[in-house]
């Protein structure tokens, strides 16, 4: 079951919602981005305190949960990624486009343990477009996994 609940992070109302599983529950904001499940307690951080640098400094303590939350990087292979940059005081949401390299330059991406054979697509995080901090929904639009608003 999911429900629309008030972010503990950015405190939006029409964007965070709560998926309720028989032994987990799992948050997710779309206008901050951040996101965190049952299991984020105290007791587990080492379930994520291997993420960036950066993750790690945003984490968020939801006192009423007991949960916390982090910023989302949102992986869509093909679609690409979404992820935060910069530093605790100055960050943004970037995404990355899958793109395709051109074949001569696909001598300088070889595919490990395979002769003669090179990627043809590859991440372009140089020319990944950056959203402010509360712009993680845009991100989503962009990278064509979301389209309008969450259903409220």
């Amino acid at each position: 079951m999911e429900k629309v609940i008030d972010c503990p992070v950015c405190y939006d109302v029409d964007a965070c919602f709560e998926d309720i599983q028989e032994k987990f529950n799992s948050y997710m904001c779309f206008n901050c981005g951040f996101m965190s499940n049952s299991v984020y307690t105290d007791d587990n951080l080492n379930q994520i305190e291997n993420s960036s640098k950066l993750v790690n400094e945003l984490k968020y303590y939801d006192d009423v949960r007991k949960i916390y939350w982090y910023p989302s990087v949102v992986n869509m292979g093909a679609k690409g990624i979404i992820f935060p940059e910069g530093a605790q005081d100055n960050w943004s949401w970037k995404y990355a486009e899958v793109v395709p390299i051109d074949q001569e330059e696909q001598l300088d991406y070889p595919i490990p343990g395979e002769d003669d054979k090179y990627y043809t697509e590859k991440l372009d995080v140089e020319n990944a477009e950056t959203f402010g901090q509360y712009e993680f929904l845009e991100a989503c639009k962009k990278m064509g996994i979301t389209v309008g608003e969450p259903n409220v």
